[in-house]
């Protein structure tokens, strides 16, 4: 498997792709003003213990309290059900907060590196699940032993596969550092307060995804290019010749495909190469896959062209699941075979195509008589669609459209398209008034930027019967008018 990651770094947002054998399978996005929390370290103050819920509510300096499964707590409080309100607690995000939810939190902290993740609180080691082969995790779990701190754990990652005891036993160094400043801070600080902050999303997408899988990362801003060098030297990396700066005059997405590749993930029909289809359902609850024979025009549907369009379909959907960071219940609903052999060839196929999901998850051992599949997924992080489209306003929330930061991305990328004959020009753009709001608001510094870099004015009008999904954009240079839409 040959994977590329392509970072493209803004003023505003930070975005990453990643690309297997050519297909796009992870995106991340992370906005100036959203930054996700994941992996922060936080002294917290507990609000209230909900016995029914087995859970307790605590202040994270966040809109919502945090909410901690007493499970996750640590095992040195000796009596979990009488913890007094008010008590300060040092946790750690463990997924972002979602819709009404509060961040998820645990007590049982890690802290990552680029080969260990170090366990302050816990007296265990881990290996990770793809390092596979049976003499190598042993002797990785003698060298673990050999380094790991008293009373404390470490969990082994992927790359630490092959170094020296003298770079993990510097790496360790590192990491015992950063616990002594968060237990340091700790001390003097009052709660809530942030200890310890999660690396910003280059050095984060670097340290856990580049490996010897990687055949390139690719990133445009000369920057984070050079901290990312700083970072991978430091530890004496092999992999230094993978990062290559990007310098082109077309936008890096737009240059690798990327932008087109997007507009798919939110598309509720996906079409597959043996011309069946996937249908795409989501409600509050869970998740619906429904596998289809759509263009198939056989004289019958015969048991071949099932288990070939399942099998599609299985490595299609563990696709999906991925890009569109899609948790908690999901259920998917095969072409009916009547092969029980087959049913657990897919079964076994589908599991090898999440093997490499880092997400946890859960699968039903068979097919239910009615050809479904259930399984649950973790989520982390906000799903992509919840960023890039919301509830439609205009039918009630049955449907969806595109949100005003996703379409103030678009008119980003559009102007570092055409970058060159916007100089000294007059754009105009006329918007829904709640697009033109968002793009006068949020959007302000950037199209201050554009305007001093290009020479240019922009020129935000709200209109009513302008669609909520649509921007149209009049360009005004040399007497000469142009009318585009994104």
């Amino acid at each position: 498997m040959k994977k590329q990651i392509i970072l493209n770094i803004r003023r505003d947002d930070v975005r990453v792709a990643v690309r297997e054998d050519g297909e796009l399978t992870q995106f991340y996005i992370e906005r100036g003003s959203v930054v996700s929390s994941v992996g922060n370290i936080i002294k917290g103050r507990i609000e209230s213990i909900r016995e029914e819920l087995k859970a307790a509510f605590v202040d994270i300096g966040e809109n919502e309290a945090g909410f901690l499964p007493l499970k996750d707590l640590y095992v040195s409080i000796p009596d979990k059900k009488n913890i007094d309100i008010g008590r300060e607690i040092i946790v750690q995000v463990k997924k972002e907060a979602y819709g009404t939810k509060g961040a998820r939190l645990t007590t049982f902290i890690a802290i990552p590196g680029r080969y260990l993740v170090l366990l302050p609180l816990r007296k265990l080691v881990g290996i990770s699940r793809n390092i596979r082969d049976k003499k190598d995790r042993k002797k990785i779990q003698i060298v673990a032993e050999k380094i790991r701190p008293k009373n404390m754990g470490l969990i082994i990652r992927t790359v630490a596969s092959g170094k020296t005891l003298r770079n993990l036993k510097a790496e360790l160094s590192g990491l015992l550092k950063v616990w002594q400043g968060i237990k340091w801070k700790y001390r003097v600080e009052s709660a809530p307060v942030l200890l310890w902050k999660e690396e910003d999303l280059p050095i984060k997408i670097t340290r856990d995804l580049l490996d010897d899988s990687v055949v390139e990362l690719i990133i445009d801003s000369k920057k984070d290019y050079k901290k990312i060098i700083e970072y991978l030297s430091v530890r004496k990396s092999v992999l230094l010749d993978r990062i290559k700066l990007y310098e082109e005059s077309i936008p890096i997405f737009t240059h690798y495909g990327v932008e087109q590749e997007m507009r798919k993930i939110f598309r509720r029909k996906i079409w597959l190469k043996s011309g069946g289809y996937i249908v795409i359902d989501k409600t509050e609850a869970l998740t619906v896959f429904d596998v289809n024979t759509g263009k198939y025009r056989g004289s019958k549907k015969t048991e071949e062209m099932i288990f070939k369009t399942n099998s599609e379909a299985a490595s299609e959907i563990a696709r999906q699941l991925r890009l569109r960071d899609i948790g908690g219940i999901i259920v998917i609903d095969f072409i009916d075979m009547k092969d029980m052999r087959k049913e657990k060839i897919l079964i076994t196929r589908f599991r090898a195509y999440l093997a490499s999901d880092k997400a946890r998850f859960k699968i039903t051992p068979n097919l239910s008589p009615y050809g479904l599949l259930e399984m649950t997924r973790e989520r982390v992080r906000r799903s992509i669609s919840k960023r890039f489209i919301e509830p439609c306003p205009y039918c009630e929330g049955k449907g969806h459209v595109l949100s005003p930061p996703y379409l103030f991305s678009k008119f980003t990328s559009w102007v570092e398209k055409k970058e060159d004959s916007l100089k000294n020009t007059k754009v105009r753009i006329l918007a829904n008034p709640r697009v033109a709001n968002y793009f006068e608001t949020e959007g302000r510094d950037s199209l201050e930027h554009f305007c001093q870099s290009n020479r240019m004015h922009i020129e935000v009008v709200g209109k009513e019967d302008q669609p909520i999904e649509s921007v149209e954009i009049i360009t005004l240079k040399n007497d000469e008018t142009i009318t585009e839409e994104i």
